[in-house]
């Protein structure tokens, strides 16, 4: 594989460090603050971000206004709002170990719905790289214990973890579409832009009934979160779908309970048992395995290139035609 079609599988390793950074911080903060409030405040200062790249990078103000919309009100409304607000308010109804582990269906499901909604060819190699990769977390999630997993008491904040991964699927899938004609950054940015007017009577109307704890925990977080996840990650992810496509990227999400281990590991001296390398070594082999299979398939030509090709052997038959017709003469 060439450095070029390397880059985006580096990206979405990106994308997933900074998340594994989110699910630690939407646990600790709770407590402090609330999920609506955490998706309004993020956008903002994620807004702000943006902007400055955009005008910056490429010398625009503002997205400019097009035909796709829906698409990207779509985007917004599932990507931006609804995954993020359910994911945060389903920390708040359940635990760590059930919201990783309804996380990693994620890849499947987005596998299935992209086969449904787009017609995207599932592989045999691809999806067992994915069911490889569950297993890993499995393992990692039930200290060596498989047994363990069966005894879990699934909570009402397990099902908003489902609903955010069906959400995130219809973004990723809608993102593909919408990216043919738009650069990474202005897609971005548009989505933030019109998230905030939905999240902000949420945000509004949850800040009226208290104000979050304001400590250096709190402002850290949300400044974690608007750089990293509402800017950064997201950034990285709408690369990876544009390159790679939604199915494909999905794949590779699993990495995120890896690096969270990790990054307890080495960030906060934790120790690491058997089962826990066990396991990661399953996850990163399921995503190798997954990633391999999605390298193989054909890429599809786009949609300009494809009618180019067309037009072009229409007269070439043509133009073999006439040359039959004046030999016959």
């Amino acid at each position: 594989m060439s450095a070029a079609g390397l880059k985006p599988y580096l990206i979405i390793n990106l994308a997933c460090i900074f998340w594994a950074g989110n699910m630690t911080l939407g646990r600790a903060l709770r407590d402090a603050i609330g999920p609506a409030t955490i998706v309004f405040g993020r956008g903002l200062l994620s807004l702000a971000i943006l902007l400055v790249l955009l005008r910056v990078l490429e010398k625009q103000a503002w997205p400019r206004p097009g035909r796709d919309f829906g698409l990207l009100l779509f985007m917004a409304i599932s990507g931006v709002v609804g995954y993020q607000g359910a994911l945060y308010w389903g920390l708040h109804t359940t635990d760590a170990i059930n919201a990783s582990l309804m996380n990693s269906a994620a890849p499947l499901v987005t596998l299935l719905m992209a086969w449904l909604l787009v017609r995207s060819r599932i592989r045999g190699l691809q999806l067992g790289g994915i069911l490889l990769s569950m297993a890993g977390i499995g393992v990692i999630l039930s200290s060596g214990h498989p047994s363990r997993l069966l005894a879990l008491e699934f909570r009402q904040g397990d099902l908003l973890i489902l609903g955010a991964i069906l959400l995130w699927g219809g973004y990723s899938i809608a993102g593909q579409k919408v990216m043919r004609g738009r650069s990474v950054l202005s897609v971005t940015t548009a989505i933030t832009a019109i998230s905030l007017p939905i999240a902000a009577p949420f945000g509004i109307r949850e800040m009226m009934q208290g104000l979050p704890e304001l400590s250096l925990l709190t402002v850290g977080g949300i400044l974690y979160m608007a750089v990293f996840v509402g800017a950064g990650a997201l950034l990285c992810w709408n690369y990876a779908v544009k390159s790679l496509g939604p199915a494909q990227a999905m794949a590779l999400m699993n990495l995120t309970p890896v690096y969270t281990v990790l990054m307890s590991w080495v960030l906060l001296g934790e120790t690491m048992s058997r089962y826990q390398f066990a396991g990661a070594a399953l996850v990163v082999g399921g995503c190798l395995l997954a990633a391999y299979a999605g390298s193989r398939a054909p890429a599809a030509p786009a949609p300009g290139r494809a009618a180019g090709q067309a037009a072009a052997q229409a007269i070439q038959q043509t133009a073999a035609a006439g040359r039959e017709g004046e030999t016959r003469k």
